[in-house]
């Protein structure tokens, strides 16, 4: 293989681990071998008041020595600490950190002599965020010789692309993160929550609504349809209420959504549906572009209604909580007010007010934002 065909091959290896952070040991062996190198590592630093390396993976390093490192000495690192105080230097070699003579009679360097068998350093790096870089270290032993000018050039080639590929690696791992977050907080919702796209397409669903699919008793389902009702009474109305909130090309309508109620086949209490238009911008090459969201609630379940918690958080009073309460868990208005021995029309200012405080205009858009709130803390 040529030396052009090398320095592609390493190009190739940055970004291949950009997206699979397991073939960084893969990456770093190419990178070794066409700087001439005999271990190398891939870190990311937190400059913070005592530096940390919450990722360090490495080839060819003795495994004790590095967990020895990372645990004790790291901090007391000069070209860690040199790398805190200079987070935008792209490329950083023992010229710019610590003369030979000093590193004879620095104590960091008396342990890496006794434990690590490589005397000098090569480092290109990024800084991904206030306070944390990333980037990899190249090492050489004391016979294999220092990083010359000529060295440096052909790692400055590569650097470029090195931190290309660790700001998109920061990229996708922090969507990822925002992922699994955004899953975990919907499946401690009780409420089932269906999230469609513009086809009607069922693209999510929280853990309620895969038990409530799976049960088979309750007369929901879905398919390449979408979600769907055994009645067709109901299910007409609730494709009704999911086409309301679909987006239509061309039109400026706005997008509306809904509640209505469903009775159950099991002759349990009636869901509570309500429908909610999504209506943020997906990026370009995104494969996730829900559309609507369909949420059921059950009002045979122990509700977890964290009545101090809407007081609280949008300053309604105890009468206002109650009704905000019944709503959340999907009971008609009509019914709410009877429940709480007050007027239909007591039920609608209430409500009114309800809106004002929490900012919402409509009652799906109420019962959504109320839904946050009942999430566990």
């Amino acid at each position: 293989m040529s030396s052009h065909e090398r320095m592609l091959s390493v190009i190739e290896a940055f970004y291949d681990a950009a997206l699979d952070e397991t073939l960084w040991p893969s990456a770093l062996k190419d990178l070794a071998d066409v700087t001439g190198s005999q271990a190398a590592s891939f870190w990311v630093l937190d400059g913070s008041e005592t530096p940390r390396l919450p990722t360090f993976v490495c080839i060819n390093f003795d495994i004790a020595a590095i967990r020895e490192y990372l645990e004790q000495t790291a901090p007391m690192d000069p070209t860690v600490q040199y790398l805190v105080a200079h987070p935008r230097q792209p490329i950083v070699h023992d010229g710019l950190v610590i003369s030979e003579r000093d590193k004879d009679k620095h104590p960091y360097y008396d342990w890496h002599e006794r434990l690590i068998d490589t005397r000098f350093r090569m480092v290109g790096q990024a800084r991904l965020m206030p306070s944390m870089q990333a980037g990899v270290a190249l090492h050489r032993r004391r016979k294999a010789g220092r990083y010359e000018p000529k060295d440096l050039d052909k790692f400055a080639v590569l650097h470029r692309h090195l931190e290309r590929a660790l700001a998109i690696g920061a990229r996708i791992g922090s969507l990822s993160a925002m992922e699994k977050f955004g899953t975990e907080w919907l499946d401690g919702n009780s409420s089932a929550i269906f999230l469609l796209d513009d086809r009607k397409q069922v693209l999510f669903m929280n853990r309620a609504a895969r038990v409530l699919v799976e049960s088979g008793s309750e007369g929901v389902n879905f398919s390449s349809a979408g979600v769907m009702l055994a009645s067709r009474h109901h299910n007409d109305k609730l494709q009704s209420l999911i086409a309301r909130a679909l987006p239509r090309h061309g039109s400026r309508e706005a997008l509306t959504g809904g509640s209505m109620r469903s009775d159950r086949p099991s002759g349990k209490r009636p869901f509570g549906i309500h429908v909610s238009p999504i209506t943020c911008e997906h990026p370009a090459l995104t494969l996730f572009r829900p559309a609507v969201c369909v949420i059921f609630t059950d009002p045979e379940q122990q509700p977890m209604l964290p009545l101090e918690r809407f007081q609280a958080e949008f300053g309604l009073t105890e009468a206002e909580a109650r009704l905000a309460a019944l709503v959340a868990n999907g009971e008609d208005l009509r019914v709410a007010a009877e429940k709480l021995q007050i007027t239909y029309g007591t039920a609608r200012v209430r409500l009114s007010e309800i809106f004002q405080k929490t900012d919402t205009r409509r009652q799906a858009e109420l019962v959504r934002l109320l839904l946050t709130t009942m999430v566990p803390h």
